[in-house]
């Protein structure tokens, strides 16, 4: 029996980043999604983010996994820490956005890139990467980058525009062992990169992708 994945995202932009991921990296598992955009919504819009979101994250994690699921992944980058609350009581592996993602990179050297198009992505993403090079015992530096004009144009459909954007600044960041891409609508920009083998870009789909493939494949 293959391995049914579930995605539970918080904007439909990032399940298409997933499909393809999972088409490309691992396309025998059986991937299905659950989408619930007033999550994204009430963060963008101010709302408090506290016990409640912690939550609804729960709640759609639970149900995911209700759904005969052998993994899930968590595709908002700032919702990290009530996924690892939510999945506390779970027997099958359940990934925060970027955890696959930050793994890799430590593994490529001590000079991380990150590049993001909100300022709560970036913050979440470098408070993970401390704790991870913390635990690892391992020093990093960052540099980053947040390229924040990009979001309210993809946010009203304007993906071309967007990626063009994201590439340009991309290109830019180019004294890093790695570039991390800190959110899944980011993925499908490295078509327009320019090739640069000495600093190779880690996407949260793609890194998520392959985790889930060594833990279940």
């Amino acid at each position: 029996m293959p391995a049914r994945i579930g995605a539970v995202s918080p904007m439909d932009n990032a399940m298409d980043a997933i499909t393809e991921a999972f088409a490309e990296l691992w396309p025998e598992a059986e991937l299905f999604h659950v989408l619930d955009e007033s999550l994204y919504l009430d963060f963008a819009g101010g709302k408090p983010q506290a016990e409640e979101t912690g939550e609804r994250v729960s709640k759609l994690l639970h149900y995911a996994a209700d759904c005969r699921a052998d993994g899930l992944l968590f595709t908002g980058s700032v919702f990290g820490r009530w996924v690892e609350a939510a999945r506390s009581d779970m027997t099958i592996p359940c990934l925060t956005s970027h955890e696959a993602m930050i793994e890799e990179a430590c593994k490529m050297g001590e000079r991380l890139g990150i590049l993001t198009t909100t300022p709560g992505s970036l913050k979440c993403l470098v408070e993970d990467i401390d704790r991870h090079s913390k635990d690892g015992g391992k020093a990093v530096t960052i540099t980053d980058h947040i390229e924040d004009a990009a979001r309210p144009i993809i946010l009203a459909g304007d993906v071309e525009t967007h990626d063009k954007m994201v590439a340009a600044a991309a290109d830019k960041m180019t004294d890093c062992d790695c570039l991390m891409l800190g959110q899944f609508s980011m993925t499908g920009a490295i078509r327009l990169f320019t090739d640069m083998p000495e600093r190779p870009v880690l996407t949260s789909a793609h890194t998520a992708v392959r985790k889930l493939k060594r833990l279940l494949g």
